[in-house]
């Protein structure tokens, strides 16, 4: 209350024609404390930018259906951490040449850097891992319960949507086979959130057959 706000004047206009691609300012006002025609220019270039340039998102998108297929575990729920099995070595040099490539047309200030480092094969850094990889993958079947979950009680009538999270369960079971594998241990105490999981998956494919 009582408080002034700050106050706002219009000093151009600008658009986009998608039918010509050109880019316009017009209804340009003089302002004697603001470069107009300079602040029109830079939306340009920055709309320029937009069009040829991948933003952040897009970016990780890739990153992360890369990293997918390296039957990578997330060590770090906030960040960006993960295992790779031994297997897949050769492939962590291509995202890491890859990510170095990236940087080199970034536009932002933040610089891109990616680190790779062997982890000592032994029974205390395989249960480390174990507890990391429990951490990760329960978050991720939760977001599979949901979205399963969802879709049976929203009646989904697409076919292609519900084979494409049967296809993701399925690949989270064998995820999960495999690292049974790399830690050497069975994973039981994922028994309970796999059981639900596995329900929802085969009711999903049940209304898929009949529609």
């Amino acid at each position: 209350m009582n408080q002034r706000t700050s106050n706002y004047e219009k000093l151009a206009n600008i658009s986009y024609d998608k039918t010509d691609g050109v880019f316009r300012a017009e209804n340009l006002v003089p302002d004697s404390g603001i470069d107009v025609t300079g602040c029109c220019r830079k939306a340009e270039e920055l709309f320029e930018l937009y069009q040829r340039c991948a933003n952040r998102k897009q970016v990780e998108t890739i990153c992360a259906n890369y990293l997918r297929g390296l039957e990578t575990a997330k060590l770090s729920i906030t960040g960006h951490l993960y295992f790779v099995p031994r297997a897949h070595m050769e492939k962590v040099d291509v995202f890491e040449d890859f990510i170095s490539l990236l940087g080199e047309h970034n536009h932002r200030e933040t610089p891109l850097m990616v680190n790779s480092f062997y982890i000592i094969d032994d029974e205390k850094q395989r249960s480390k891992m174990t507890e990391e990889f429990y951490a990760a993958v329960k978050k991720e079947i939760a977001k599979y319960q949901e979205r399963a979950d969802y879709f049976i009680k929203s009646g989904s009538q697409s076919p292609a949507v519900m084979e494409r999270w049967v296809l993701e369960i399925k690949a989270l079971e064998e995820k999960k086979k495999h690292y049974e594998g790399v830690f050497r241990r069975e994973l039981d105490g994922l028994d309970d959130e796999f059981s639900t999981l596995k329900f929802l998956s085969r009711e999903l494919q049940v209304r898929e057959q009949h529609r």
